[in-house]
């Protein structure tokens, strides 16, 4: 076992290993309490990895409100959350060192790594004609998105001390340069990156799809949806508007992207389409993104768009049963509308690092996060997560003392 555990000898020097993990577990809606875990063990093709942060997600935010209790017919409690994690090797198996990494790097301790967030079956029909990452049928793993944290193996999410990363992840590397608390985006930036490539499609030889000088509305402004507008800035987007209930959030828009931004608690519906629709022409804007998690706010979008234009939904992730009228003649049919589902990140997230890194010095991308809590700030403050008007991006630094 030592010939293959190459890192264990560092691992020694730094240190032996704890016995036990703290992590922060969800117990049931509304309620966590810090958990012990053994150390994780591991094997040839295994990994243990030190996390540095991880951010909360809006999806932990409903499974906080108790508004999704089951993933794959099962419950979910009790939960260890964290799937937007940058950590470091502190162990890692012989053929793991050779193969984790997806751009085929050597690993070691001590280097910095993404996880990318699902492990997948690599056999069903989706895996093997690499339709995306998101729709396998046999998924083996997603990391802060597990089921049950006290089944074997543990530590499969960030808001712990380590995490156990089991053969057939996918890690990236962090560039040197880069701090953590903007390596820290790579997950939700990959779903940005991947709903504008998509959005981006060709629509020969009509004027659809988006591209250099198109309007764009985002409506929700939480750090997915800034992400998303900081993206179609990128690609080179005119004007750019943003929606969301809290000032804050706006503030934070303005700051990085907008050019204009409407208080969606303060101005109806009705009003914010036909003030968007005053900018563009009378039209509507060429793409709007739902970011805002909400279905009513899927239904806003295809009303805003313009005719021929391009809609994402990317913001319901979890199914809040809430039944919205749809009229799909008015709202898709007569419009001749395109609509892209974005359920997650795609594969490559190599790309998206390096748009973080070059982008750094333009977009302050930690200007995002209001709240650093250590494990025990989280345990105490996790219903931070549903207060709008106080929060933007918290991150879990569980190693903070």
């Amino acid at each position: 076992m030592s010939q293959v555990l190459d890192s264990q000898n560092a691992q020694q020097q730094a240190g032996a290993p704890p016995q036990t993990v703290r992590a922060v577990a969800m117990t049931a809606p509304g309620q966590t309490e810090m958990r012990t875990y053994p150390y994780p063990t591991m094997d040839h093709d295994s990994a243990i990895l030190k996390v540095d942060m991880s951010g909360i997600c809006g999806t932990d935010r409903h499974i906080f409100k108790g508004e999704a209790t089951e993933l794959r017919g099962k419950s979910i409690y009790p939960y260890v959350g964290g799937h937007e994690v940058i950590g470091t090797i502190v162990e890692i198996g012989g053929n793991a060192a050779k193969t984790m990494d997806y751009d085929k790097q050597v690993l070691k301790v001590g280097d910095r790594v993404a996880i990318a967030v699902e492990v997948n079956c690599g056999h069903c029909v989706y895996c093997r004609k690499h339709y995306n990452n998101t729709t396998c049928l046999n998924q083996i793993q997603a990391y802060g998105l597990h089921p049950n944290a006290d089944t074997l193996p543990y530590l499969r999410g960030g808001f712990a001390e380590y995490m156990y990363i089991r053969p057939g992840t996918h890690l990236f590397k962090v560039p040197e340069e880069m701090p953590t608390d903007i390596a820290v985006f790579v997950e939700e930036m990959a779903v940005a990156y991947h709903s504008l490539a998509r959005a981006a499609g060709p629509f020969a030889p009509v004027n659809e799809g988006f591209g250099p000088g198109m309007s764009v509305a985002v409506l929700g402004n939480g750090p997915l949806g800034i992400l998303h507008g900081i993206m179609a800035s990128i690609h080179g987007a005119g004007l750019r508007i943003a929606t969301d209930l809290s000032e804050l959030r706006l503030g934070k828009a303005k700051h990085l992207y907008a050019d204009v931004t409407l208080n969606a608690a303060k101005i109806s519906e009705e009003e914010r389409i036909a003030q968007v629709k005053d900018m563009t022409d009378g039209v509507g804007p060429d793409l709007v993104i739902e970011s805002a998690g909400e279905p009513e706010a899927f239904i806003e979008a295809l009303k805003m768009v313009r005719k021929g234009g391009t809609v994402i939904e990317v913001g319901n992730w979890v199914d809040l049963g809430k039944p919205v009228d749809l009229d799909v003649m008015q709202h898709i049919s007569s419009k001749n509308l395109h609509i892209h589902s974005v359920f997650h990140c795609g594969t490559d997230w190599r790309p998206v690092l390096n748009i973080l890194n070059q982008q750094s010095d333009r977009y302050d991308f930690p200007s995002l996060i209001t709240h650093r809590f250590g494990l025990d700030e989280l345990v105490e403050k996790f219903g931070t997560v549903t207060d709008f008007d106080e929060c933007c991006k918290i991150e879990v630094l569980p190693h903070k003392s």
